[in-house]
């Protein structure tokens, strides 16, 4: 009670020496000495009993001034600042792409596409008929083929059997009756002679005309001349007779095992032709592209269809030089897509070789899971592992983010009171925790819950939560 008079006695002072200062502006310098001595003596009255009370009131006053200080301070949580293992991170994005693009053409040229039969997207099988090209003119070429083919074949077995009796027995008949005409030829010859010989002497003796003469010697040549065709046929019969019963002759057989041999060679290209008149898969994956279109004529340089070979794909990260050695191959890397709310693991395959001189930059490639709902050409940022370190560590809801991108926290001191303390952070850690490099010491008490609606030097009550 004694205390509160003495506080209010003292508020009536200030009160009353603030009047009189607004006072002694106006007055004379005489007056305002004299209202000067007369407030000293007031102060004096209104402090010497404080002075002279009993020194058990100082704690009193103490316990009264902290109760309006507890009353004021905000009630707060808070926790230490931890040193944990922290696993340091290499952050880099890039692009998905296909690990084998395998471009499908068709061999034949000039045919016009007739039917597709799958479309961008399709999983198919190697050898599975992707489209069909029109071929009427190549199955017409296909039966004609067949059909030389057939000829050829009956030829060349004809001779490897051999000549057959009848056509020897007929042979030999031809060269009997060839000899007869000979023999004939020979006697009619022999008779024109001797009329040739006669009919000189009855010309020497003038007993026929030379006109006369002359008609023997005409009939002479024509005699001469059908013994020498009936010679000839003879020979050419003979011949015959002994070709057919030696067989052909190696000559005759080789031709006719070439002439097999082509019109072989003729089937099985128009064959080929055929089966190129459908567009298979050369092996099993995703149709990537498809640039095929009903009636467009084919040509051997053109892609009908791009396929993913077995569907997979790669992340392709676009890595400083400087980071690279941190990196090597069987590192998994975690990955996030904005396509995909669940994040994926991949695996550091290899690490291209050559760096690009221009961005200073190389290419790391990822093994993407084969079953990733992802496409080429998607954006991904990856996060590699690259080594654990100890480090501090507090929650990330103690860290109040700024205006100019920094973060700050309440250091609770040693009176109570908060501190402001600029920090700089590192990786984001799981469980919501925060890496932080600078500002704060591991043992530091930070405020969590209620950072928030605090400034530098509020006093606070606490909890302490790990």
């Amino acid at each position: 009670m004694n205390h509160n008079k003495t506080v209010a006695k003292q508020y009536s002072v200030t009160k009353y020496q603030q009047k009189l200062r607004r006072f002694s502006a106006n007055k004379s310098l005489l007056i305002g000495v004299g209202l000067g001595l007369l407030l000293s003596w007031v102060g004096a009255k209104f402090t010497a009993p404080v002075a002279t009370k009993d020194s058990s009131t100082k704690p009193q006053a103490k316990a009264i001034a902290a109760d309006v200080s507890n009353a004021s301070a905000r009630y707060v949580t808070t926790t230490e600042v931890a040193s944990n293992q922290v696993a340091r991170s290499l952050k880099a994005s890039g692009t998905v792409e296909a690990y084998e693009l395998i471009p499908v053409m068709s061999q034949a040229t000039g045919l016009q596409i007739q039917e597709i039969l799958v479309d961008e997207g399709d999983s198919v099988k190697k050898g599975q008929i992707l489209a069909k090209l029109k071929s009427n003119a190549l199955e017409a070429e296909y039966l004609q083929a067949q059909g030389s083919l057939a000829q050829a074949e009956a030829r060349l077995a004809e001779i490897e059997a051999g000549t057959r009796f009848e056509e020897i027995a007929r042979a030999e008949e031809r060269v009997r009756s060839l000899a007869a005409e000979v023999a004939r030829a020979e006697s009619d010859m022999d008779l024109v002679t001797k009329r040739v010989e006669r009919n000189e002497t009855l010309e020497t003796e003038g007993a026929i005309s030379r006109d006369r003469l002359d008609e023997i010697y005409n009939q002479e040549r024509i005699n001469k001349a059908t013994l020498e065709q009936a010679q000839a046929r003879l020979a050419e019969g003979k011949q015959e007779l002994a070709q057919l019963k030696s067989g052909e002759r190696p000559e005759v057989i080789l031709a006719v095992q070439a002439e097999l041999l082509q019109a072989q060679g003729r089937l099985q290209l128009i064959e080929t032709q055929l089966q190129d008149a459908t567009v298979t898969a050369p092996a099993s994956g995703i149709i990537a592209e498809r640039d095929a279109r009903l009636g467009d004529l084919t040509s051997n340089s053109d892609n009908l269809f791009t396929i993913i070979e077995n569907g997979r794909l790669e992340l392709r990260l676009e890595v400083p030089e400087t980071s690279i050695s941190q990196i090597k191959p069987r590192q998994k890397v975690q990955i996030v897509s904005q396509y995909n709310s669940q994040p994926l693991i991949g695996m550091v395959r290899e690490i291209d070789p050559i760096i690009d001189p221009q961005s200073r930059q190389a290419t790391v490639n990822i093994d993407l899971p084969s079953d990733a709902p992802l496409k080429p050409g998607m954006f991904l940022r990856a996060t590699v592992n690259v080594a654990t370190t100890q480090g501090k560590t507090v929650p990330v809801k103690a860290l109040l983010p700024q205006a100019d991108g920094s973060a700050i926290a309440f250091v609770v001191q040693d009176n109570n009171t908060v501190k402001a303390q600029a920090v700089e952070i590192g990786e984001i850690l799981a469980n919501e925790k925060v890496e932080v490099f600078r500002g704060l010491q591991t043992g530091d008490r930070i405020v969590v819950k209620g950072a928030a609606y605090l400034k530098d030097g509020d006093a606070v009550n606490f909890e302490l939560i790990n």
